[in-house]
């Protein structure tokens, strides 16, 4: 938690590095909670790939997503998330207008397609006109149906004529 608390102290960093550092037992709630404070948030990006996050852990993701910090990307590569993890993080990239890219391959756990589904529909969901218009067009994913572009206006665009043709 010393840790976590010096990188908000400090002025200049936004690039954040923990990687493999708690696969012994998942990184720890309290050093999270710590670390995605959005009160005073510097942190652009943070990579917390192979360091077993599950869902215990994952609650304070959404949560922290939900707020609109200025994260612009966040890597949560090869760890313990499943469809119910995704299910959460997709609700919280709904209001979420910051975030960039995600990468969440390599969670075992997430094979299912409930995840994947979830996660598509939070950034890609062509149901309707209002649907599309709820979508986020910001966020790059590493799924194969995510928004494709680093434009917001060309995802949702392209959004929009994938409904539009499919409906003639």
């Amino acid at each position: 938690a010393e840790l976590c608390s010096a990188i908000h102290r400090h002025p200049s960093i936004k690039d954040v590095i923990i990687m493999d550092c708690f696969s012994d037992g998942g990184l720890g709630n309290e050093m999270l909670r710590t670390l995605l404070r959005t009160d005073e948030l510097k942190i652009e990006k943070l990579k917390m790939s192979m360091n077993d996050i599950s869902s215990v852990e994952t609650t304070l993701l959404p949560e922290f997503l939900a707020t609109n910090p200025r994260l612009k990307e966040l890597d949560l590569s090869i760890n313990d998330l499943d469809d119910s993890d995704a299910a959460l993080i997709a609700n919280a990239l709904r209001s979420n207008t910051k975030l960039r890219h995600l990468t969440i391959d390599g969670n075992l756990d997430l094979v299912a397609d409930d995840g994947n589904e979830a996660l598509r529909v939070a950034v890609r969901n062509e149901s309707s006109l209002n649907a599309v218009a709820d979508s986020n067009h910001w966020c790059l994913m590493d799924i194969e149906v995510a928004n494709q572009s680093d434009s917001r206006e060309i995802n949702r665009a392209r959004k929009i004529y994938a409904l539009l043709s499919s409906r003639n």
